[in-house]
């Protein structure tokens, strides 16, 4: 049977977390693309939305709705409000269209924001986890012939393993090991120096292997 562990860890470290209907590394191959699409071709498409074109604004959209509806999935895990918070990314990004500068390409310009947008409700959340894992701890069975969780189960406790993780390590240990990015990548688009991220990193793997070694009877 599958234990979460199997989902966290491996012989080299932690491993990305595969989550229900989205493929290990399918972020890490869309944020790669994009590079490969051309300067050019992005550079046309800015010029034309900061005009006013919503036909550019629309392929803008269509192109990365998935990976902005991926990172908040792997950020916040099933949430009801799920839908509003994609647009409501879309909505920030095309209104400070004109001060793209072209600098980054759109999938990183795009991740900074997201990750602005969920800053606060991920705080939010972080408190109320930590207060719910303060009342769990007093219901905490310890049955001997404990049922090993199955896949989905597992998935479901991987996701609130991240939860325990607070918001700045989590958005460091989801762009990395779910998107496939650099650290210089990272750096960029949460504004802090690459060293920051780096240390971030190494404390959210630690913090993960920990809970997972302390968790009474594996966990599920």
């Amino acid at each position: 049977m599958l234990d979460t562990a199997d989902l966290l860890t491996s012989d080299s470290g932690l491993l990305p977390l595969e989550l229900p209907g989205r493929e290990v590394g399918r972020a890490r191959v869309g944020a790669r693309s994009q590079t490969h699409q051309g300067t050019n071709d992005q550079a046309q498409l800015v010029a034309r939305a900061q005009a006013g074109d919503e036909r550019a604004l629309r392929v803008i959209y269509e192109r990365h709705e998935r990976q902005v509806r991926g990172h908040l999935f792997r950020l916040l895990g099933p949430d009801s409000e799920l839908d509003d918070l994609v647009q409501i990314v879309f909505s920030r990004a095309f209104a400070a269209i004109d001060r793209f500068e072209g600098k980054a390409a759109i999938s990183t310009w795009l991740y900074r924001i997201t990750a602005n947008t969920t800053h606060n409700l991920l705080r939010q959340r972080f408190r109320r986890e930590r207060m719910r894992q303060a009342v769990r701890a007093f219901n905490i069975g310890r049955e001997a012939d404990r049922v090993q969780p199955s896949k989905v189960e597992a998935r479901d406790e991987a996701q609130r393993l991240l939860e325990q993780l607070s918001p700045d390590l989590r958005q460091t240990f989801v762009l990395y090991h779910y998107e496939g990015l650099t650290l210089q990548e990272i750096s960029t688009i949460l504004g802090r120096p690459v060293s920051t991220i780096g240390d971030r990193l190494t404390r959210a793997r630690k913090k993960l292997r920990k809970i997972v070694c302390e968790a009474p009877h594996g966990l599920g």
